[in-house]
């Protein structure tokens, strides 16, 4: 039986509950920018260009914070952060709220994104660790089910409603691990230390330091600038192309069309994953990197295939195929990135590497969209695809190696 405060539990209601907020305030949100709020798709870049350029500059300190104060202190911030600006999302409609709005999100993502995976690696051991990235996937994509189901029935009330429901829920979790996360295996820094900006400095030029000093570190880290140049285009973009561009087939309105397609990515994710969880061991480096190396080439192909869909059912098969690969990738990446990193500047690390995706995402973002209002939203995801082509031959060369050292 598990203990009330078992690290193992509280990771997989965390991982169940965020999955379980954002499919509330996520499965519509991109139809809720282009119907209701009225983006076009520069305006839907520049979204995502605050929000990564405000992630950038925030990842690295939240990381830091994570690593001098407390694991669990900043994945609850996480929480409350996410929660208050999907509640602002929904109340505010406008482009220039919207945009500031991303700056208290990037928050949120932020003390998340390094705490929580180094908060697991302290409680049960990067062994162990490995495993659960994997295994809180699978519950989050469970739970996300529950969440795209229940977002069907508030959609009819509005398509703010869900997103308020999803900001209320992030707050909940909030509460939650405030009363149930353990924090067993973090040693603090002494308090006469906290306070001192040298103190939080030093933390972080470790963090780089052990970055420079890995070779494999240091690749993984340029192919999270790619993956992110290239992930902020669909992410914006997709409902666009669906909306505008390619059409939606009548039947279903455009909300319950995006519900039918968020359902299937978690249906065939959850079938996907629970073998490949069995069969891949993601702390073997070399079994990481081949893994992450299909993943990444197929979601270029299924990308293409989405630019350049000639109907509604061949660009909702290539964007289900995407979405299902895009869940695989990031805990095989988490569990590879944290083997064999110094605990004393794990979070560092990892919120390096988040900003590292930030960087790329805030540096073409702009570009994209600027490209989707010149050359057209096809061309624009096109190139956005290609960008990671030159990732597959770092993650190749990333894989010959440990990830310290």
């Amino acid at each position: 039986m598990l203990r009330k405060n078992d690290p193992t539990r509280v990771y997989l209601t965390l991982s169940a509950g965020l999955s379980f907020a954002f499919a509330l305030a996520f499965t519509l949100q991109g139809l809720y920018f282009v119907t209701v709020a009225g983006l076009n798709p520069l305006q839907l870049l520049l979204i995502g260009a605050a929000l990564e350029g405000a992630a950038f500059v925030l990842e690295v300190p939240t990381g830091v914070v994570a690593d001098v104060y407390s694991r669990r202190r900043s994945v609850i911030l996480g929480c409350l952060c996410l929660g208050a600006a999907m509640l602002l999302v929904a109340a505010f409609p406008v482009f220039w709220a919207l945009l500031l709005t991303q700056i208290v999100l990037a928050a949120g993502y932020t003390f998340l994104s390094g705490a929580q995976q180094a908060w697991l690696a302290d409680e049960v051991g990067e062994g162990r660790a490995a495993g659960l990235y994997l295994l809180g996937s699978q519950y989050g994509r469970a739970a996300g089910l529950a969440g795209i189901a229940a977002t069907a029935g508030l959609a009819t009330l509005g398509l703010h409603v869900p997103i308020l429901v999803g900001g209320a829920v992030a707050l909940c979790l909030a509460l939650y691990l405030w009363l149930r996360m353990p924090e067993d295996g973090f040693a603090p820094a002494p308090r006469e230390e906290r306070q001192s900006w040298a103190a939080l400095s030093a933390t972080f030029r470790q963090g780089v330091t052990e970055v420079r000093a890995s070779r494999v570190l240091t690749l993984l880290m340029l192919s999270a600038v790619l993956y992110g140049a290239s992930s902020e285009a669909l992410d914006r973009l997709n409902e666009f192309l669906l909306v505008v561009e390619v059409g939606l087939p009548g039947g279903l309105s455009a909300a319950n069309w995006f519900i039918v397609l968020a359902i299937i990515v978690q249906l065939v994710g959850l079938a996907v994953t629970e073998p490949l969880r069995r069969r891949i061991h993601p702390a073997d480096a070399r079994a990481a990197a081949l893994a992450l190396r299909w993943v990444l080439g197929l979601s270029v192909a299924a990308l293409l295939a989405f630019a350049y869909a000639p109907g509604f059912g061949w660009a909702a098969g290539a964007l289900v195929v995407h979405g299902v690969l895009r869940g695989l990738y990031s805990p095989l990446y988490d569990a590879w990135i944290n083997r064999g990193l110094n605990p004393a500047s794990r979070a560092t690390v990892n919120s390096i590497a988040s900003q590292a995706d930030a960087l790329g995402q805030v540096t073409f973002g702009p570009v994209f969209g600027v490209l989707g209002n010149v050359l057209g939203v096809r061309s624009a995801l096109a190139l956005a695809a290609l960008v990671r082509v030159p990732a597959l031959p770092l993650l190749g060369r990333a894989g010959g190696g440990r990830t310290s050292g």
